[in-house]
């Protein structure tokens, strides 16, 4: 047990050393928080349109006529408008931060892959010559292995949300284990290209990933790191993960 809360206390840790690290290579903060910017606008746009139509959409959903509704339809209609909208709105909400910050790591992909490959070829002394590019996969093929997995974080941690307490405790474990992962899987994938080994490392290290995408999931606060995460993760995977057996073998 306390190799595990050791663990997670180092994974969060990984976020100052990735602002750290930016702040002093200002080559790797610009390609970090382009994308993040990028995918920022479109989730403020996205947010303004939702809260402009958001009224509207319930009214089509349920708006029974005044006057000829009995006092329970309209006691029934107050909690809806009321209590039920701005619980719909707090799960929407959540469901947009999660979505994010997915979203911006799926149009980021090419150049976090490019990134992580660079601070191989640059920074890890073990790497080769021959190692730290782009792993020839191209953009589209980047982008298309981010979308599917991409997927799979979606269809698994947000029906959790609506199961009461336990389901919202394990959301929450799940998401922030699979966004940490979703950041160390450019460099992990290179040297573990097939799913069942990066899904063995991953379940390896879950103490570590679960201490570093926790901070990523809280408001405000994860929007504050979030351009530095593929910076942070990266150095999580080469000072932790690929020391792992599994890795080395």
């Amino acid at each position: 047990m306390f190799q595990s809360f050791r663990a997670f206390s180092e994974g969060s840790k990984f976020h100052v050393r990735g602002i750290r690290f930016g702040l002093s290579h200002p080559s790797f903060l610009i390609l970090a928080v382009l994308p993040f910017l990028v995918t920022l606008i479109l989730y403020i746009f996205a947010f303004y349109m939702f809260i402009h139509h958001a009224d509207e959409v319930l009214q089509m959903v349920w708006h029974p006529q005044t006057g000829e509704s009995s006092w329970i339809v309209g006691w029934l209609h107050w909690t809806y408008t009321h209590i039920v909208k701005w619980i719909i709105y707090l799960i929407v909400l959540v469901i947009m931060f999660y979505t994010f910050i997915v979203l911006s790591i799926v149009l980021a992909s090419p150049v976090y892959d490019y990134v992580s490959a660079k601070y191989e070829r640059v920074y890890y002394q073990n790497a080769s010559k021959g190692e730290g590019t782009p792993s020839g996969k191209g953009v589209l093929t980047v982008l298309k292995e981010e979308m599917k997995k991409a997927i799979l974080m979606l269809i698994i941690p947000i029906p959790l949300i609506f199961v009461p307490v336990v389901g919202t405790l394990l959301s929450f474990v799940v998401a922030a284990v699979f966004i940490a992962w979703d950041y160390t899987d450019f460099s992990l994938s290179r040297d573990s290209p097939l799913l069942r080994d990066r899904m063995r490392a991953v379940w390896r290290h879950k103490w570590s990933l679960l201490g570093f995408g926790s901070p990523l999931l809280i408001p405000f606060l994860g929007l504050v790191i979030m351009p530095f995460a593929i910076l942070g993760a990266t150095t999580l995977y080469f000072d932790r993960m690929k020391r792992a057996p599994e890795l080395q073998s």
